[in-house]
């Protein structure tokens, strides 16, 4: 998962605006541990949500053609540094979804010719950021809505949610969240940030996390709603708690002084709290059953518990800059050692035990860049395109092609091309051999 959330430890410091995402940018759980995630691309099977049921058994692709399939554009907002493609897009199966800025809206795309299936506009519809989520067949969106106030009323801004049906976009649930809950309302408390911009941090067959939050200096502090995912029915709002992390049975997110905590997902009661000491701290979902947080200086990333809060790993002198889950047991994070020098671990999700890590000197490897992973093959670019063993950090294949995917599920590799703003596909051209342990 990307990074990013970025947060100032003292109220009415700076703050960064926080973007959450997984490698695809997807939500639905997928429950291969105890504690099951609420931020990621897959259902219980393994497989990419969105579009209809898997016909055979996952398979990564292994390979791609010098040419794209085909490539598709839409006026998505445009991917952040730290977050990359999987900030603007989200996968299926056969489709892919995105928001649109112009129309405001949910487009979803045909993966074999880039056509759009479908679009959805939301009424009133102002900002989005990030990409839109999927859980099972809802595709959840963010919006800041503007209802136009005259005479002596003001306009109304309000966090709206809409939940569409993935296949063809009908309306399944809007719920409207007044911003005016974080203060402001009858002339008390803060009046709501104009700049605050909405997003979903992560949602499973239960529950829907959003938060809104503005970037850089803000006198407001952030928004977060738990939704139910079937009706839109408001759990829980929470006026001071940047929402970064959904698993099953908790909500973890960041206070505006800086203390992390852990939010029951049933009723809303603070299950832990703790002060990590990170100043600024960076935060995000490294798959289920981990909460990912470090400060801006080098090292002591950490791997905490959501469910307790407890560290699971501490990265000691190496700094984790992004960890990318394959939607299976393991998560690659990529990052700098001590020295400056890139460096690539891959940690089991269900124990935290680091399985492998690049460089390895003594056999003369170095850290290739990481740009996915997705069911036990790491995508990365060295002197060329290659893939990994997610499991055993050997190599695969040297040479898969000419591009290395930022976007990858059982058929497709997706490339964002920036000055294009456009996705370039690229059909699976074969399965790698992977390792079975």
């Amino acid at each position: 998962m990307d990074p990013a959330n970025r947060r100032a430890s003292v109220r009415r410091r700076p703050r960064t605006a926080t973007v959450v995402a997984a490698v695809a940018a997807t939500v639905a759980a997928l429950c291969a541990v105890t504690a099951c995630g609420g931020g990621h691309p897959y259902d219980r099977g393994g497989r990419p949500h969105g579009s209809g049921p898997a016909t055979g058994p996952a398979v990564p692709p292994g390979s791609f053609p010098e040419t794209p399939t085909t490539t598709f554009q839409g006026a998505w907002p445009a991917p952040t540094t730290e977050d990359g493609p999987s900030g603007v897009l989200t996968l299926g199966t056969r489709l892919a979804y995105a928001y649109d800025r112009d129309d405001v809206g949910v487009t979803a795309f045909h993966l074999d010719s880039g056509e759009v299936a479908w679009h959805s506009a939301v009424p009133g519809g102002d900002d989005v950021a990030q990409a839109p989520r999927l859980t099972g067949d809802k595709v959840i969106g963010a919006f800041t809505t503007t209802e136009e106030g005259g005479g002596t009323y003001a306009d109304r801004r309000a966090l709206t949610v809409v939940a569409l049906e993935a296949g063809t976009g009908a309306t399944l649930w809007t719920r409207e969240i007044a911003l005016e809950t974080a203060g402001g309302a009858g002339g008390d408390g803060e009046e709501p940030d104009p700049t605050a911009v909405p997003r979903v941090v992560g949602a499973d067959d239960r529950h829907v996390l959003v938060a809104s939050d503005a970037p850089g200096y803000s006198e407001t502090p952030p928004l977060s709603a738990l939704l139910d995912t079937a009706t839109g029915r408001v759990v829980w709002t929470d006026t001071d708690f940047e929402g970064v992390d959904l698993e099953r049975s908790v909500a973890v997110g960041v206070r505006d002084d800086g203390d992390f905590v852990g939010r029951s997902t049933t009723d809303g009661a603070q299950l832990w709290k703790r002060d990590l000491q990170l100043g600024e701290a960076r935060t995000a979902d490294p798959g289920p059953g981990l909460t990912w947080a470090d400060g801006v200086g080098p090292g002591g990333s950490l791997l905490l518990d959501p469910t307790s809060g407890t560290t699971r790993l501490d990265s000691g002198d190496t700094s984790l800059d992004a960890c990318r889950y394959d939607g299976g047991s393991i998560t690659v994070c990529a990052g700098s050692d001590g020295s400056g020098d890139a460096s690539v671990w891959a940690v089991d999700v269900r124990d935290a035990r680091v399985l492998w890590r690049l460089p390895d000197r003594p056999a003369g490897r170095i850290a290739p860049e990481v740009t996915a992973a997705w069911h036990g093959v790491v995508y990365a670019q060295a002197d060329q395109a290659m893939t990994l063993d997610a499991r055993t950090g050997r190599d695969l294949d040297p040479d898969v092609g000419l591009v290395s995917p930022a976007l990858v599920n059982d058929g497709y590799g997706l490339v964002y091309d920036a000055t294009a703003r456009a996705f370039d596909v690229y059909r699976s051209g074969g399965a790698p051999e992977r390792s079975t342990g």
